[in-house]
């Protein structure tokens, strides 16, 4: 092989283009994939990663760190198919990252095309590749590899790795909850099963519905993700995943999830456990409590005797006033146009003039204040066997009516809104469910084998948490404060820059620069830029043909 290393020469390159004596074009839209990448090789999470993770090939083809950075890749372009893969590598960061003496870029003497040189990949074969793998062979890495041994490895080796590079925060909050991913009607979808839903996607007894309920279901195929996240800040780590089907009871799931997850780690890295309703089973409760040193904080069901217990008593003791945060108006972004800025005042004015004319709501529905009052110490739950700590919660509205609720914990407590506030932190998991539903197409499964879907999973729930790591070790604005749309603008290949290659040399600008640069071109310069532009549509929006395997 015939390694051809390009250097950075603008100036060069610059005039060559301008004289029409350029040797190629392309696209690329990096954003801040090159500097996820380097971070990843220099700290060599990378590296770590691998030494864990399921073997993937049958023959030394394809090293095992480029199938894990280039799913990666894929994933932070927001990419579930595959058939995007050549696009992805081709413009995107990874490559970028890589030093010249693995990967580098340079010209088909005869074709003039971009080719890819890459060392270790089946070194047998001497030829450039337009890419350094074809996507057939990313597909069958994952395909070959049982879903379960996927799990497992997120489940250990990835665990073991978040730990040693500081993932986990000493505050030691974990949330546990499980969500639905649903699927086309396809019993094709291995291990998915068929349910009933109702308009909110919750699960329903279709047999015990009356005529008139039944026309508000459907059915829906489906799987369930039981999740394990650790909070760090504002964001989310996914610390442990499994994947099960819809009708499965994530209970159970979650709770083992949680042994394996102490047991490998060690005690006092997960020091609460905030779970929702359905996740109540005192023995495991207990266990939690008693044998892991995790304290679980989570609601009452009202037909719990506890609950009637508590209220009891709760008619007999002092209630708290929850205090009400001040109001933080929105700030107004920074160096917006004048013309911007009058629309969006005279937007904010007329919604202002349109809530002042609404009638106010009615009595019953005014909050007028939210109160607790906590009682410790129960042992009427026959089901624990540890001492339970109660917050109750009332809503009291304008008209004198109150709504109540109630939290139970195994800590003792000495801040009464401490747990209020703690719960509170479970709110935002919808919206990381949201996020990687909606942003990262998770549910979008491009094949029907159980083995693809559990390793698409897997890759969506790494990259996301390796995300965190890159912003909190750049001290960046945390993710969870980011949009959707923002952190897609931010990540797609289609924030562009333009390379232009001359000889041994290239040149890269912002497409508004290259723009410009092309309006002033004059005769054979133009009309050389414009076929190459066209060749490079053509290239990047058609499939690469005749892609050999490695």
């Amino acid at each position: 092989m015939n390694l051809t290393i390009i250097e950075h020469h603008p100036q060069r390159v610059l005039e060559a283009f301008r004289r029409g004596e350029f040797d190629q074009i392309e696209i690329i839209g990096e954003a801040d994939e090159k500097e996820f990448f380097e971070l990843c090789f220099r700290e060599k999470i990378i590296e770590a990663l691998v030494q864990t993770m399921p073997s993937v090939k049958k023959k030394e083809e394809v090293p095992s760190w480029f199938i894990l950075a280039a799913n990666l890749s894929l994933k932070l372009h927001l990419e579930n198919s595959f058939h995007a893969f050549e696009t992805v590598i081709r413009c995107g960061g990874l490559l970028s990252a890589l030093p010249p003496a693995i990967a580098s870029k340079h010209l088909d003497p005869a074709t003039q095309r971009l080719l890819i040189s890459c060392q270790g990949f089946n070194d047998k074969n001497t030829y450039d590749r337009t890419t350094p793998c074809d996507q057939d062979t990313l597909r069958k890495a994952l395909k070959n590899v049982p879903a379960a041994r996927w799990q497992d490895w997120y489940n250990a080796g990835v665990q073991e790795v978040y730990q040693r590079y500081g993932f986990f925060d000493p505050a030691g909050i974990f949330v546990g909850d499980g969500t639905y991913l649903f699927v086309p009607d396809n019993e094709d979808y291995e291990g998915s099963v068929v349910m009933w839903f109702d308009e909110h996607n919750h699960p329903v007894d279709y047999e015990k519905l009356t005529p008139q309920e039944r026309k508000h279901v459907r059915r829906r195929r489906c799987y369930k993700m039981v999740t394990l996240l650790h909070l760090r800040g504002q964001s989310f780590v996914y610390a442990a995943v499994a994947l099960v089907p819809g009708n499965a009871h994530e209970s159970p799931v979650l709770y083992e999830l949680v042994e394996k997850f102490v047991r490998r780690v060690g005690k006092g890295v997960m020091k609460k456990l905030i779970l929702d309703r359905g996740f109540i089973d005192g023995r495991r409760i207990s266990h939690c409590h008693r044998e892991l040193g995790v304290a679980v904080l989570i609601p009452m069901k009202k037909k719990m005797d506890i609950w009637e217990d508590a209220w009891a008593l709760g008619e007999t003791q002092p209630w708290l006033d929850v205090p009400t945060p001040p109001s933080v108006p929105t700030p107004v972004p920074a160096n917006r146009p004048p013309e911007i800025q009058q629309r969006e005042n005279k937007r904010q004015q007329t919604l202002a003039a349109k809530k002042a004319q609404e009638p106010p709501p009615p009595l019953c529905e005014q909050l007028q204040k939210t109160q607790v009052c906590p009682i410790k110490g129960f042992t009427s739950w026959s089901e624990a066997t540890v001492p339970i700590h109660v917050l109750l919660i009332r809503d009291v509205y304008a008209d004198g009516h109150h709504e109540g609720w109630g939290l139970m914990t195994t800590e003792d407590f000495v801040d009464p809104f401490a747990p209020l506030q703690e719960y509170a932190l479970r709110t935002s998991i919808e919206e990381r469910h949201r996020l990687l539903k909606c942003f990262y197409d998770l549910t979008d499964f491009r094949s029907r084998t159980f083995n693809a879907i559990a390793a698409q999973v897997v890759f969506v729930l790494l990259s996301y948490s390796l995300r965190q790591w890159q912003l909190w070790k750049l001290l960046q604005t945390q993710i969870a404060g980011v949009t959707p749309e923002h952190m897609k603008n931010a990540l797609s290949i289609r924030r562009e820059y333009v390379v232009i290659y001359h000889q041994s040399a290239y040149t890269q600008m912002a497409l508004v620069v290259f723009a410009r640069e092309l309006l002033e071109l004059q005769g054979l310069a133009r009309d050389k830029a414009l076929r190459k532009l066209r060749e490079l549509e053509q290239s990047m929006l058609c499939p690469l043909e005749n892609l050999r395997p490695p």
